[in-house]
């Protein structure tokens, strides 16, 4: 059985490469997780006796339990409400949720999750690397190399994934770089720093404006955490913000646009200023906010069922906007509302709740743990990215890092 316990360990450092790099190459990596998962659940039963111990720690875990209730709402929800249009779309993903279930209840060393971080900011490295010479046209997009059942054609993608992904998942390699060199004590520790510039980089070359949002954020937040403990960190974090949105503003044209664009919908009440919109035409994401919370305020408790927004909005709203790419409210908290209504919202919220309740328990410092699960609630403000598998993969794989992975001791670089 070492042999399986060997390979379960090495396929979960693998998802460190395959998340920032291929959907496909994530699934494949999920299905092979889950059969090995099973053989040994099937040796822990019949041979070794485990399996009733891990019955009852997955009993303890109440976030579990959270999205055990989750997904079993959405399939109460099938049961009422006139549409469910896209209701294979909503449960396909929302069940992948309960891939949780097969990394909390299996084992994993300290140099598994060492390996995994490590593994996960190479990657990530890689990809902004690829993103900045394709930027700066030393090469081609990775298409015109690569199959396109392996790297899209699309003009949104990035080096592997899509602008928003890489920015998402790029921002985030900061944030844990920067965590990983505060607690560093290795003589090449600044090696943490270096990520963060080239990250930084690439983030900001790119056009997802999620990335710059929690990098700002999020780096803000550190700065202020570190007034009374490191002042030197607070001054350094703070000047290098103001370095890289200043650079990038005057650098890059894709983040002066982004900028530009944002401040004229903002002082304009939501019109866009794209040469390609009709005079006039609000965005999308006013649209959105504001008639949802309409149609909301008119089924509350239980919402409108699953699959039914886009549906219910394009019978209800007068839009000129066409729902082929745009299935949510570009708001995980409204869709989850409108969709399974008040109480199912609660139980999502409930999953969060005892996850930050579960991290801080047996850990002593709470801003590194608590990063993870905030940095995910504050993109869901701007998208479904509950819905989206690149990130919900993402975060399943980063939670079972900080929940199990001692960045107290010895095992950091």
């Amino acid at each position: 059985m070492k042999l399986i316990f060997d390979l379960r360990n090495l396929i979960f450092i693998l998802f460190g490469f395959a998340i920032p790099v291929s959907v496909a190459l994530t699934n494949y990596l999920i299905i092979i997780f889950i059969v090995i998962w099973l053989v040994i659940g099937i040796y822990d039963l019949v041979i070794d006796g485990d399996f009733y111990r891990k019955i009852s720690y997955f009993n303890s875990l109440k976030w579990l339990w959270s999205i055990i209730g989750l997904v079993l709402f959405y399939f109460f929800a099938l049961l009422y409400g006139d549409n469910h249009d896209d209701a294979t779309y909503v449960i396909q993903r929302i069940c992948l949720l309960l891939f949780f279930i097969p990394f909390a209840t299996s084992k994993f060393t300290q140099l598994t999750y060492r390996y995994a971080v490590l593994v996960f900011l190479t990657t990530n490295l890689l990809a902004a690397f690829i993103s900045i010479a394709i930027k700066n046209n030393i090469i081609n997009d990775l298409h015109n190399y690569l199959p396109e059942d392996i790297i899209s054609s699309q003009s949104s993608v990035s080096a592997f994934l899509k602008y928003n992904y890489h920015n998402i998942l790029l921002s985030f390699s900061c944030l844990l770089s920067f965590t990983l060199f505060t607690k560093s004590q290795s003589k090449y520790s600044f090696i943490y720093l270096i990520l963060i510039l080239i990250y930084s980089i690439s983030i900001f070359s790119e056009a997802g404006r999620a990335g710059y949002l929690t990098f700002n954020i999020f780096f803000i937040i550190y700065a202020i955490y570190f007034l009374k403990k490191r002042i030197v960190y607070s001054i350094s974090l703070v000047c290098f913000l103001i370095a890289v949105n200043v650079c990038s503003y005057v650098k890059s044209e894709t983040y002066l646009h982004r900028i530009k664009n944002l401040k004229h919908i903002v002082q304009n009440n939501g019109q866009k200023k794209n040469k390609k919109s009709v005079k006039g035409e609000i965005d999308i994401r006013y649209t959105f906010t504001k008639e949802s919370l309409k149609l909301i305020s008119k089924q509350p408790f239980l919402g409108y069922g699953t699959g039914s927004f886009v549906s219910v909005f394009s019978e209800s709203i007068d839009s000129k906007h066409t729902f082929k790419k745009h299935k949510t409210p570009h708001n995980n908290f409204l869709y989850i509302f409108f969709e399974i209504g008040f109480l199912g919202l609660l139980v999502f919220l409930s999953l969060f709740y005892f996850q930050i309740k579960d991290l801080i328990s047996n850990k002593s410092t709470t801003l590194d743990i608590l990063i993870l699960p905030f940095f995910y609630l504050f993109l869901m403000l701007f998208d479904s990215y509950l819905f989206i598998f690149t990130i919900t993969i993402f975060y399943i794989f980063m939670y079972t890092i900080y929940k199990g992975y001692d960045m107290d001791k010895k095992y950091i670089l």
